[in-house]
């Protein structure tokens, strides 16, 4: 693509979904981060940076589109040749980072050296940050003998400090199929909830699609080339050089439908489970540890679990030694959720632990396959952490707001990425279901706080932002 076709292109863009002027100067046709940047993991001091150095500085738009079922890749074929190809490129990049605008007193995370062994990416942990504080960056690269290329340029700002009592809102999405995709510059969602300015942004899971998106990823190579593909539209760019996320991954996006550590796989893989594993820590900012939390001011802590490190085989006998969490993990979740003193409870989930699910799905607490702890958990919520826990979960392609009947726990399904990878409901329970919509779009959810009395509210929107259902809970809280 010519220079000039590029910034048309991109000017034009930028009018018709309204992006801000700092978006489009973030966005140069000489820089080599096609793949953009990621800032996550946000606390009231510290953050972690993923960046990547590409080859150029936008993803291949033409070439073999493959957005169908998914085929063998041919032996001897380079990904190269698809449509979204963003390749790597060796050499050196760095972070610069102020609370100034320009730049000025700017710290600079040193320059780290990227080759092929990380898909040519690396990830800065940036610590000693002011709480709620914005935060402007250079993200900067250099060929391996020092010549630099074009920066790109973005913002982020610090959680809240614990004893904030100011309220903020959040973003949460799943099921990013690629061959589902309803923009060719990304999907809808990602500019419908940058409008909404939201703090942070939750991908819980299935980010893309190995083993049902064309071409199916049975090498190391073919799943980069996934991720490659998925983060360097435009719209994804640009939301996440302004808004910080935090990531969890489910079975899609660590190797196959329904995968646990045993399960056997075809001869067509030459990767395998520690391999998906990794890759997945490759192209996310993330700690060291998958399972975490988080407190955001008084209002809100959040919690992250892993539900495929840990997992048991869905095929072993259910049980008291059946589990998706494992022991240490579960041990951890209870333990600091009976500890913490925020007003809300929320656990991120990337399956459900409410439903209703489908009878034939065998991965969740919600099915039979995991029934005696999806039931323990439910009932140690209700005794434990009374009115202020709620679930939230990726995994299901339809949105719902569920109440458990027996235990009264609360779940939102946050629904597919677009409206044509929404399906599989089992249909509306009036038992469970308080809102059953067969579409896509996201969650919002907004802490806030008056006086003695807590508010947390839940938007369920359609992919152009527009709300489907709202639902707010109240509690008195102290001081």
């Amino acid at each position: 693509m010519l220079r000039r076709d590029f910034l048309a292109t991109l000017a034009s863009s930028a009018a018709i979904h309204g992006l801000a002027p700092a978006s489009l100067a973030a966005i140069d046709p000489d820089s080599r981060q096609g793949t953009g940047l990621k800032i996550g993991e946000v606390s009231p001091s510290g953050a972690i940076a993923w960046m990547r150095l590409t080859e150029r500085a936008v993803r291949q738009a033409a070439g073999e589109v493959r957005r169908g079922r998914p085929q063998p890749f041919p032996a001897g074929r380079s990904t190269r040749e698809l449509e979204g190809s963003t390749p790597g490129a060796p050499g050196r990049l760095r972070l610069r980072y102020s609370t100034k605008e320009d730049l000025s007193g700017a710290r600079d995370t040193g320059w780290a050296t990227v080759s092929a062994d990380r898909d040519f990416s690396h990830q800065f942990t940036l610590g000693g940050l002011r709480p709620d504080t914005e935060y402007f960056y250079s993200a900067e690269t250099a060929t391996p003998d020092g010549k630099l290329h074009a920066p790109i340029k973005g913002r982020f700002r610090t959680a809240l400090p614990q004893n904030s009592t100011s309220g903020f809102r959040f973003c949460m999405t799943t099921c990013q199929k690629y061959s589902q995709l309803d923009h060719n510059d990304g999907f809808h969602i990602y500019n419908s909830m940058a409008a909404l300015n939201p703090r942070f942004y939750i991908s819980a899971g299935d980010i893309v699609y190995y083993d049902s998106d064309d071409p199916r990823a049975t090498s190391v190579d073919i799943a980069r080339y996934h991720w490659d593909r998925m983060f360097s539209f435009p719209r994804h760019r640009d939301m996440l050089l302004q808004v910080p996320g935090y990531y969890l991954k489910d079975d899609h996006d660590t190797m196959t439908d329904d995968v646990w550590r045993e399960r056997p796989l075809g001869p067509e893989y030459r990767f395998n489970f520690d391999d998906g594993l990794r890759i997945f820590r490759q192209q996310v900012p993330m700690g060291p540890s998958t399972y975490r939390s988080f407190r955001w001011g008084r209002t809100l802590q959040v919690w992250f679990v892993e539900g495929r490190d840990y997992r048991s085989p869905n095929n072993m006998p259910d049980g008291p030694e059946k589990s998706i969490w494992g022991v240490q993990q579960k041990q951890w979740l209870m333990k600091s959720m009976a500890e913490s003193t925020a007003d809300w409870r929320i656990l991120v989930s990337p399956t459900p632990i409410v439903g209703p699910d489908r009878l034939n799905k065998h991965d969740n607490h919600s099915n039979k396959d995991f029934a005696w702890e999806g039931r323990q958990f439910r009932e140690w919520v209700k005794k434990t952490l009374g009115d202020n826990f709620v679930n939230i979960n990726g995994d299901r392609h339809w949105q719902y707001h569920s109440v458990h009947p027996e235990t009264g726990t609360n779940e939102f399904s946050v629904g597919a990425a677009s409206d044509s990878h929404a399906a599989g409901s089992p249909g509306e329970d009036k038992n469970f279901h308080r809102f059953h919509r067969m579409l896509g779009g996201f969650l919002e959810v907004e802490t806030e706080r008056k006086g003695r009395e807590a508010f947390l509210h839940f938007r369920l929107r359609d992919v152009m932002g527009k709300p489907t259902y709202t639902h707010t809970f109240t509690r008195s809280v102290k001081g």
